[in-house]
């Protein structure tokens, strides 16, 4: 089963109930944030509830994306685990509570797509910066600065004061 459908075969399963569990390939999100070098088969997990007037989809996507480290630009696997809700109102003349729902969608041409919905929360969920374990102590320097940790400026002490040191140890 695709993550797309029309409402009326949606509505098929209005008594019993719908739940999903797909594995969708959204190697194209990269158009959309190239900082994204790559993803992983993403898996989508979840159930559909039918209200009047409304379909509201209470998902899990998880997988992996690659993204550039912020300091050395190498590649970087991130792990990420998103719940959303996407509700989509099939009548315009029914009113939904907005503190239920932050976001409501217009249903276009009698179809429902969840996957720009899933790109978009990924999108939305990616961190603005990342830096790879690997670089958890890097010890970079340049011409006049160097980069320290916090424990490293706490021991290290200043050139100038290092003659009051031995004039304290006399």
């Amino acid at each position: 089963m695709a993550l797309k459908w029309t409402v009326p075969e949606l509505l098929q399963f209005k008594g019993e109930g719908l739940t999903l569990n797909e594995t969708v390939d959204l190697t194209d999100i990269s158009s959309a944030d190239p900082e994204v070098r790559n993803i992983s088969p993403v898996h989508v997990d979840g159930i559909v509830e039918f209200a009047k007037g409304s379909i509201t989809f209470h998902l899990t996507v998880k997988g992996e994306m690659i993204l550039p480290d912020s300091v050395t630009l190498e590649d970087v696997n991130y792990p990420f685990h998103i719940h959303t809700s996407e509700t989509f109102l099939l009548n315009h003349s029914v009113e939904i509570e907005e503190a239920d729902h932050e976001v409501v969608h217009d249903v276009e041409e009698n179809m429902i797509d969840l996957i720009p919905f899933i790109k978009e929360a990924i999108l939305v969920e990616k961190p603005i910066r990342i830096v790879s374990d690997r670089n958890n102590n890097p010890h970079y320097s340049g011409e006049g600065w160097d980069f320290v940790t916090e424990e490293e400026r706490k021991n290290r002490i200043d050139p100038r004061l290092e003659k009051l040191k031995k004039f304290f140890d006399e």
